[in-house]
């Protein structure tokens, strides 16, 4: 009777400390500027995460209920790279965010591949092209979610056409993925009767305390992206004007996001003004090559952009007395309704 209870107890203490299935992902990052990398998670939710790297090396593992989609992003914010995981699935990185080597289970696998196949293009029309051939040929893949928004979207003047069109036959699980639901909330529906309306790509930036900008449709019902930067006088002047101006809306309807194309962070934080919930500070350190000006064109200072909480744009680079008559009528217009 004792060995029996005995065999019982070990088998029970054996169950009870089976580990779940893991999802593991190994890398080994080649000139990584810091040794910290920041995990943006997708899907089902949306969090955030940080990988801690030792002389680039790491191990990332959890134990997904489902399938998880996330991405890792450069020190710098302009490199990403997704992660399929899944229970029991395996993934691993090499080289750098500029030139990933990955190798792994089920998509991780795949989107290996198509990276491999771009090692010999060096043109950036063959290489987009590789892509819509992989977008076409993978409808149901949430690799292809990706790269519609890596080749097609975070570009300078996106194809609005071609996203939709390369869109409209994917999968509908794939359609619903946090990626690509920001990518549709961008184009306008093809019934609009005004064709020359037009939408500010979907882009993400932090504050100067580290926290993600939202572009929730509850905050904020029209923001104006103003760009500056501390070593141009007039657009600093114009900013002045605006952190004045701001003020006499109330604090839902309005909020101006300052876009520096400052180089140095120094001089940058020397001439920033004090954060609220309405005068948002931010700056990648890399002037005119920030996203957003090279999406937008913007080729001089002072400029702006006034949105609407979807980013439609409702004006460019308007004037101190243009932008509060405009944003005056539209706030009056809503509370109409």
């Amino acid at each position: 009777m004792r060995k029996i209870v005995f065999f019982l107890t070990i088998a029970i203490c054996l169950a009870s400390c089976k580990k779940k299935p893991e999802f593991v992902l190994q890398g080994e990052l080649q000139n990584c500027s810091s040794d910290e990398i920041l995990v943006v998670y997708d899907d089902p939710v949306s969090k955030l995460d940080t990988i801690i790297l030792k002389d680039g090396k790491f191990t990332y593992t959890f134990s997904p209920d489902t399938l998880t989609l996330f991405r890792l992003v450069s020190p710098d914010m302009l490199k990403t790279i997704p992660v399929f995981a899944d229970k029991t699935l395996h993934m691993t990185l090499k080289g750098s965010f500029e030139n990933p080597v990955i190798s792994g289970d089920g998509e991780n696998g795949v989107y290996g591949k198509f990276l491999e196949s771009l090692q010999n293009l060096k043109d950036s029309t063959a290489i987009t092209q590789k892509a819509e051939e992989f977008i076409v040929q993978h409808p149901h893949s949430f690799v292809s979610a990706y790269l519609i928004n890596d080749y097609f979207v975070q570009v300078p003047q996106p194809d609005i056409e071609k996203t939709r069109s390369l869109i409209e036959p994917l999968g509908g699980n794939i359609k619903d993925s946090r990626i690509l639901s920001m990518v549709l909330k961008s184009i306008p529906p093809k019934d609009k009767t005004e064709r020359n309306e037009k939408y500010l790509t979907y882009f993400s930036c932090k504050n100067r305390s580290g926290k993600y900008v939202t572009w929730s449709s509850s905050e904020n019902n029209y923001t104006l992206l103003n760009f500056w930067a501390s070593w141009d006088k007039a657009s600093v002047s114009v900013r002045d004007s605006l952190a004045k101006m701001v003020k006499e809306f109330p604090e839902k309807k309005f909020r101006v996001l300052n876009i520096s194309l400052d180089y140095e962070k120094k001089k940058w934080l020397e001439a920033c003004k004090e954060d609220s919930k309405q005068w948002v500070e931010v700056c990648d350190y890399k002037g005119w090559s920030n996203q957003v000006v090279k999406q937008n064109n913007i080729h001089k200072l002072p400029a702006n952009i006034l949105i609407d909480r979807n980013r439609k744009v409702l004006g460019k680079d308007l004037t101190e007395k243009d932008l509060y008559t405009t944003v005056e009528q539209l706030i009056k217009k809503e509370e109409k309704k």
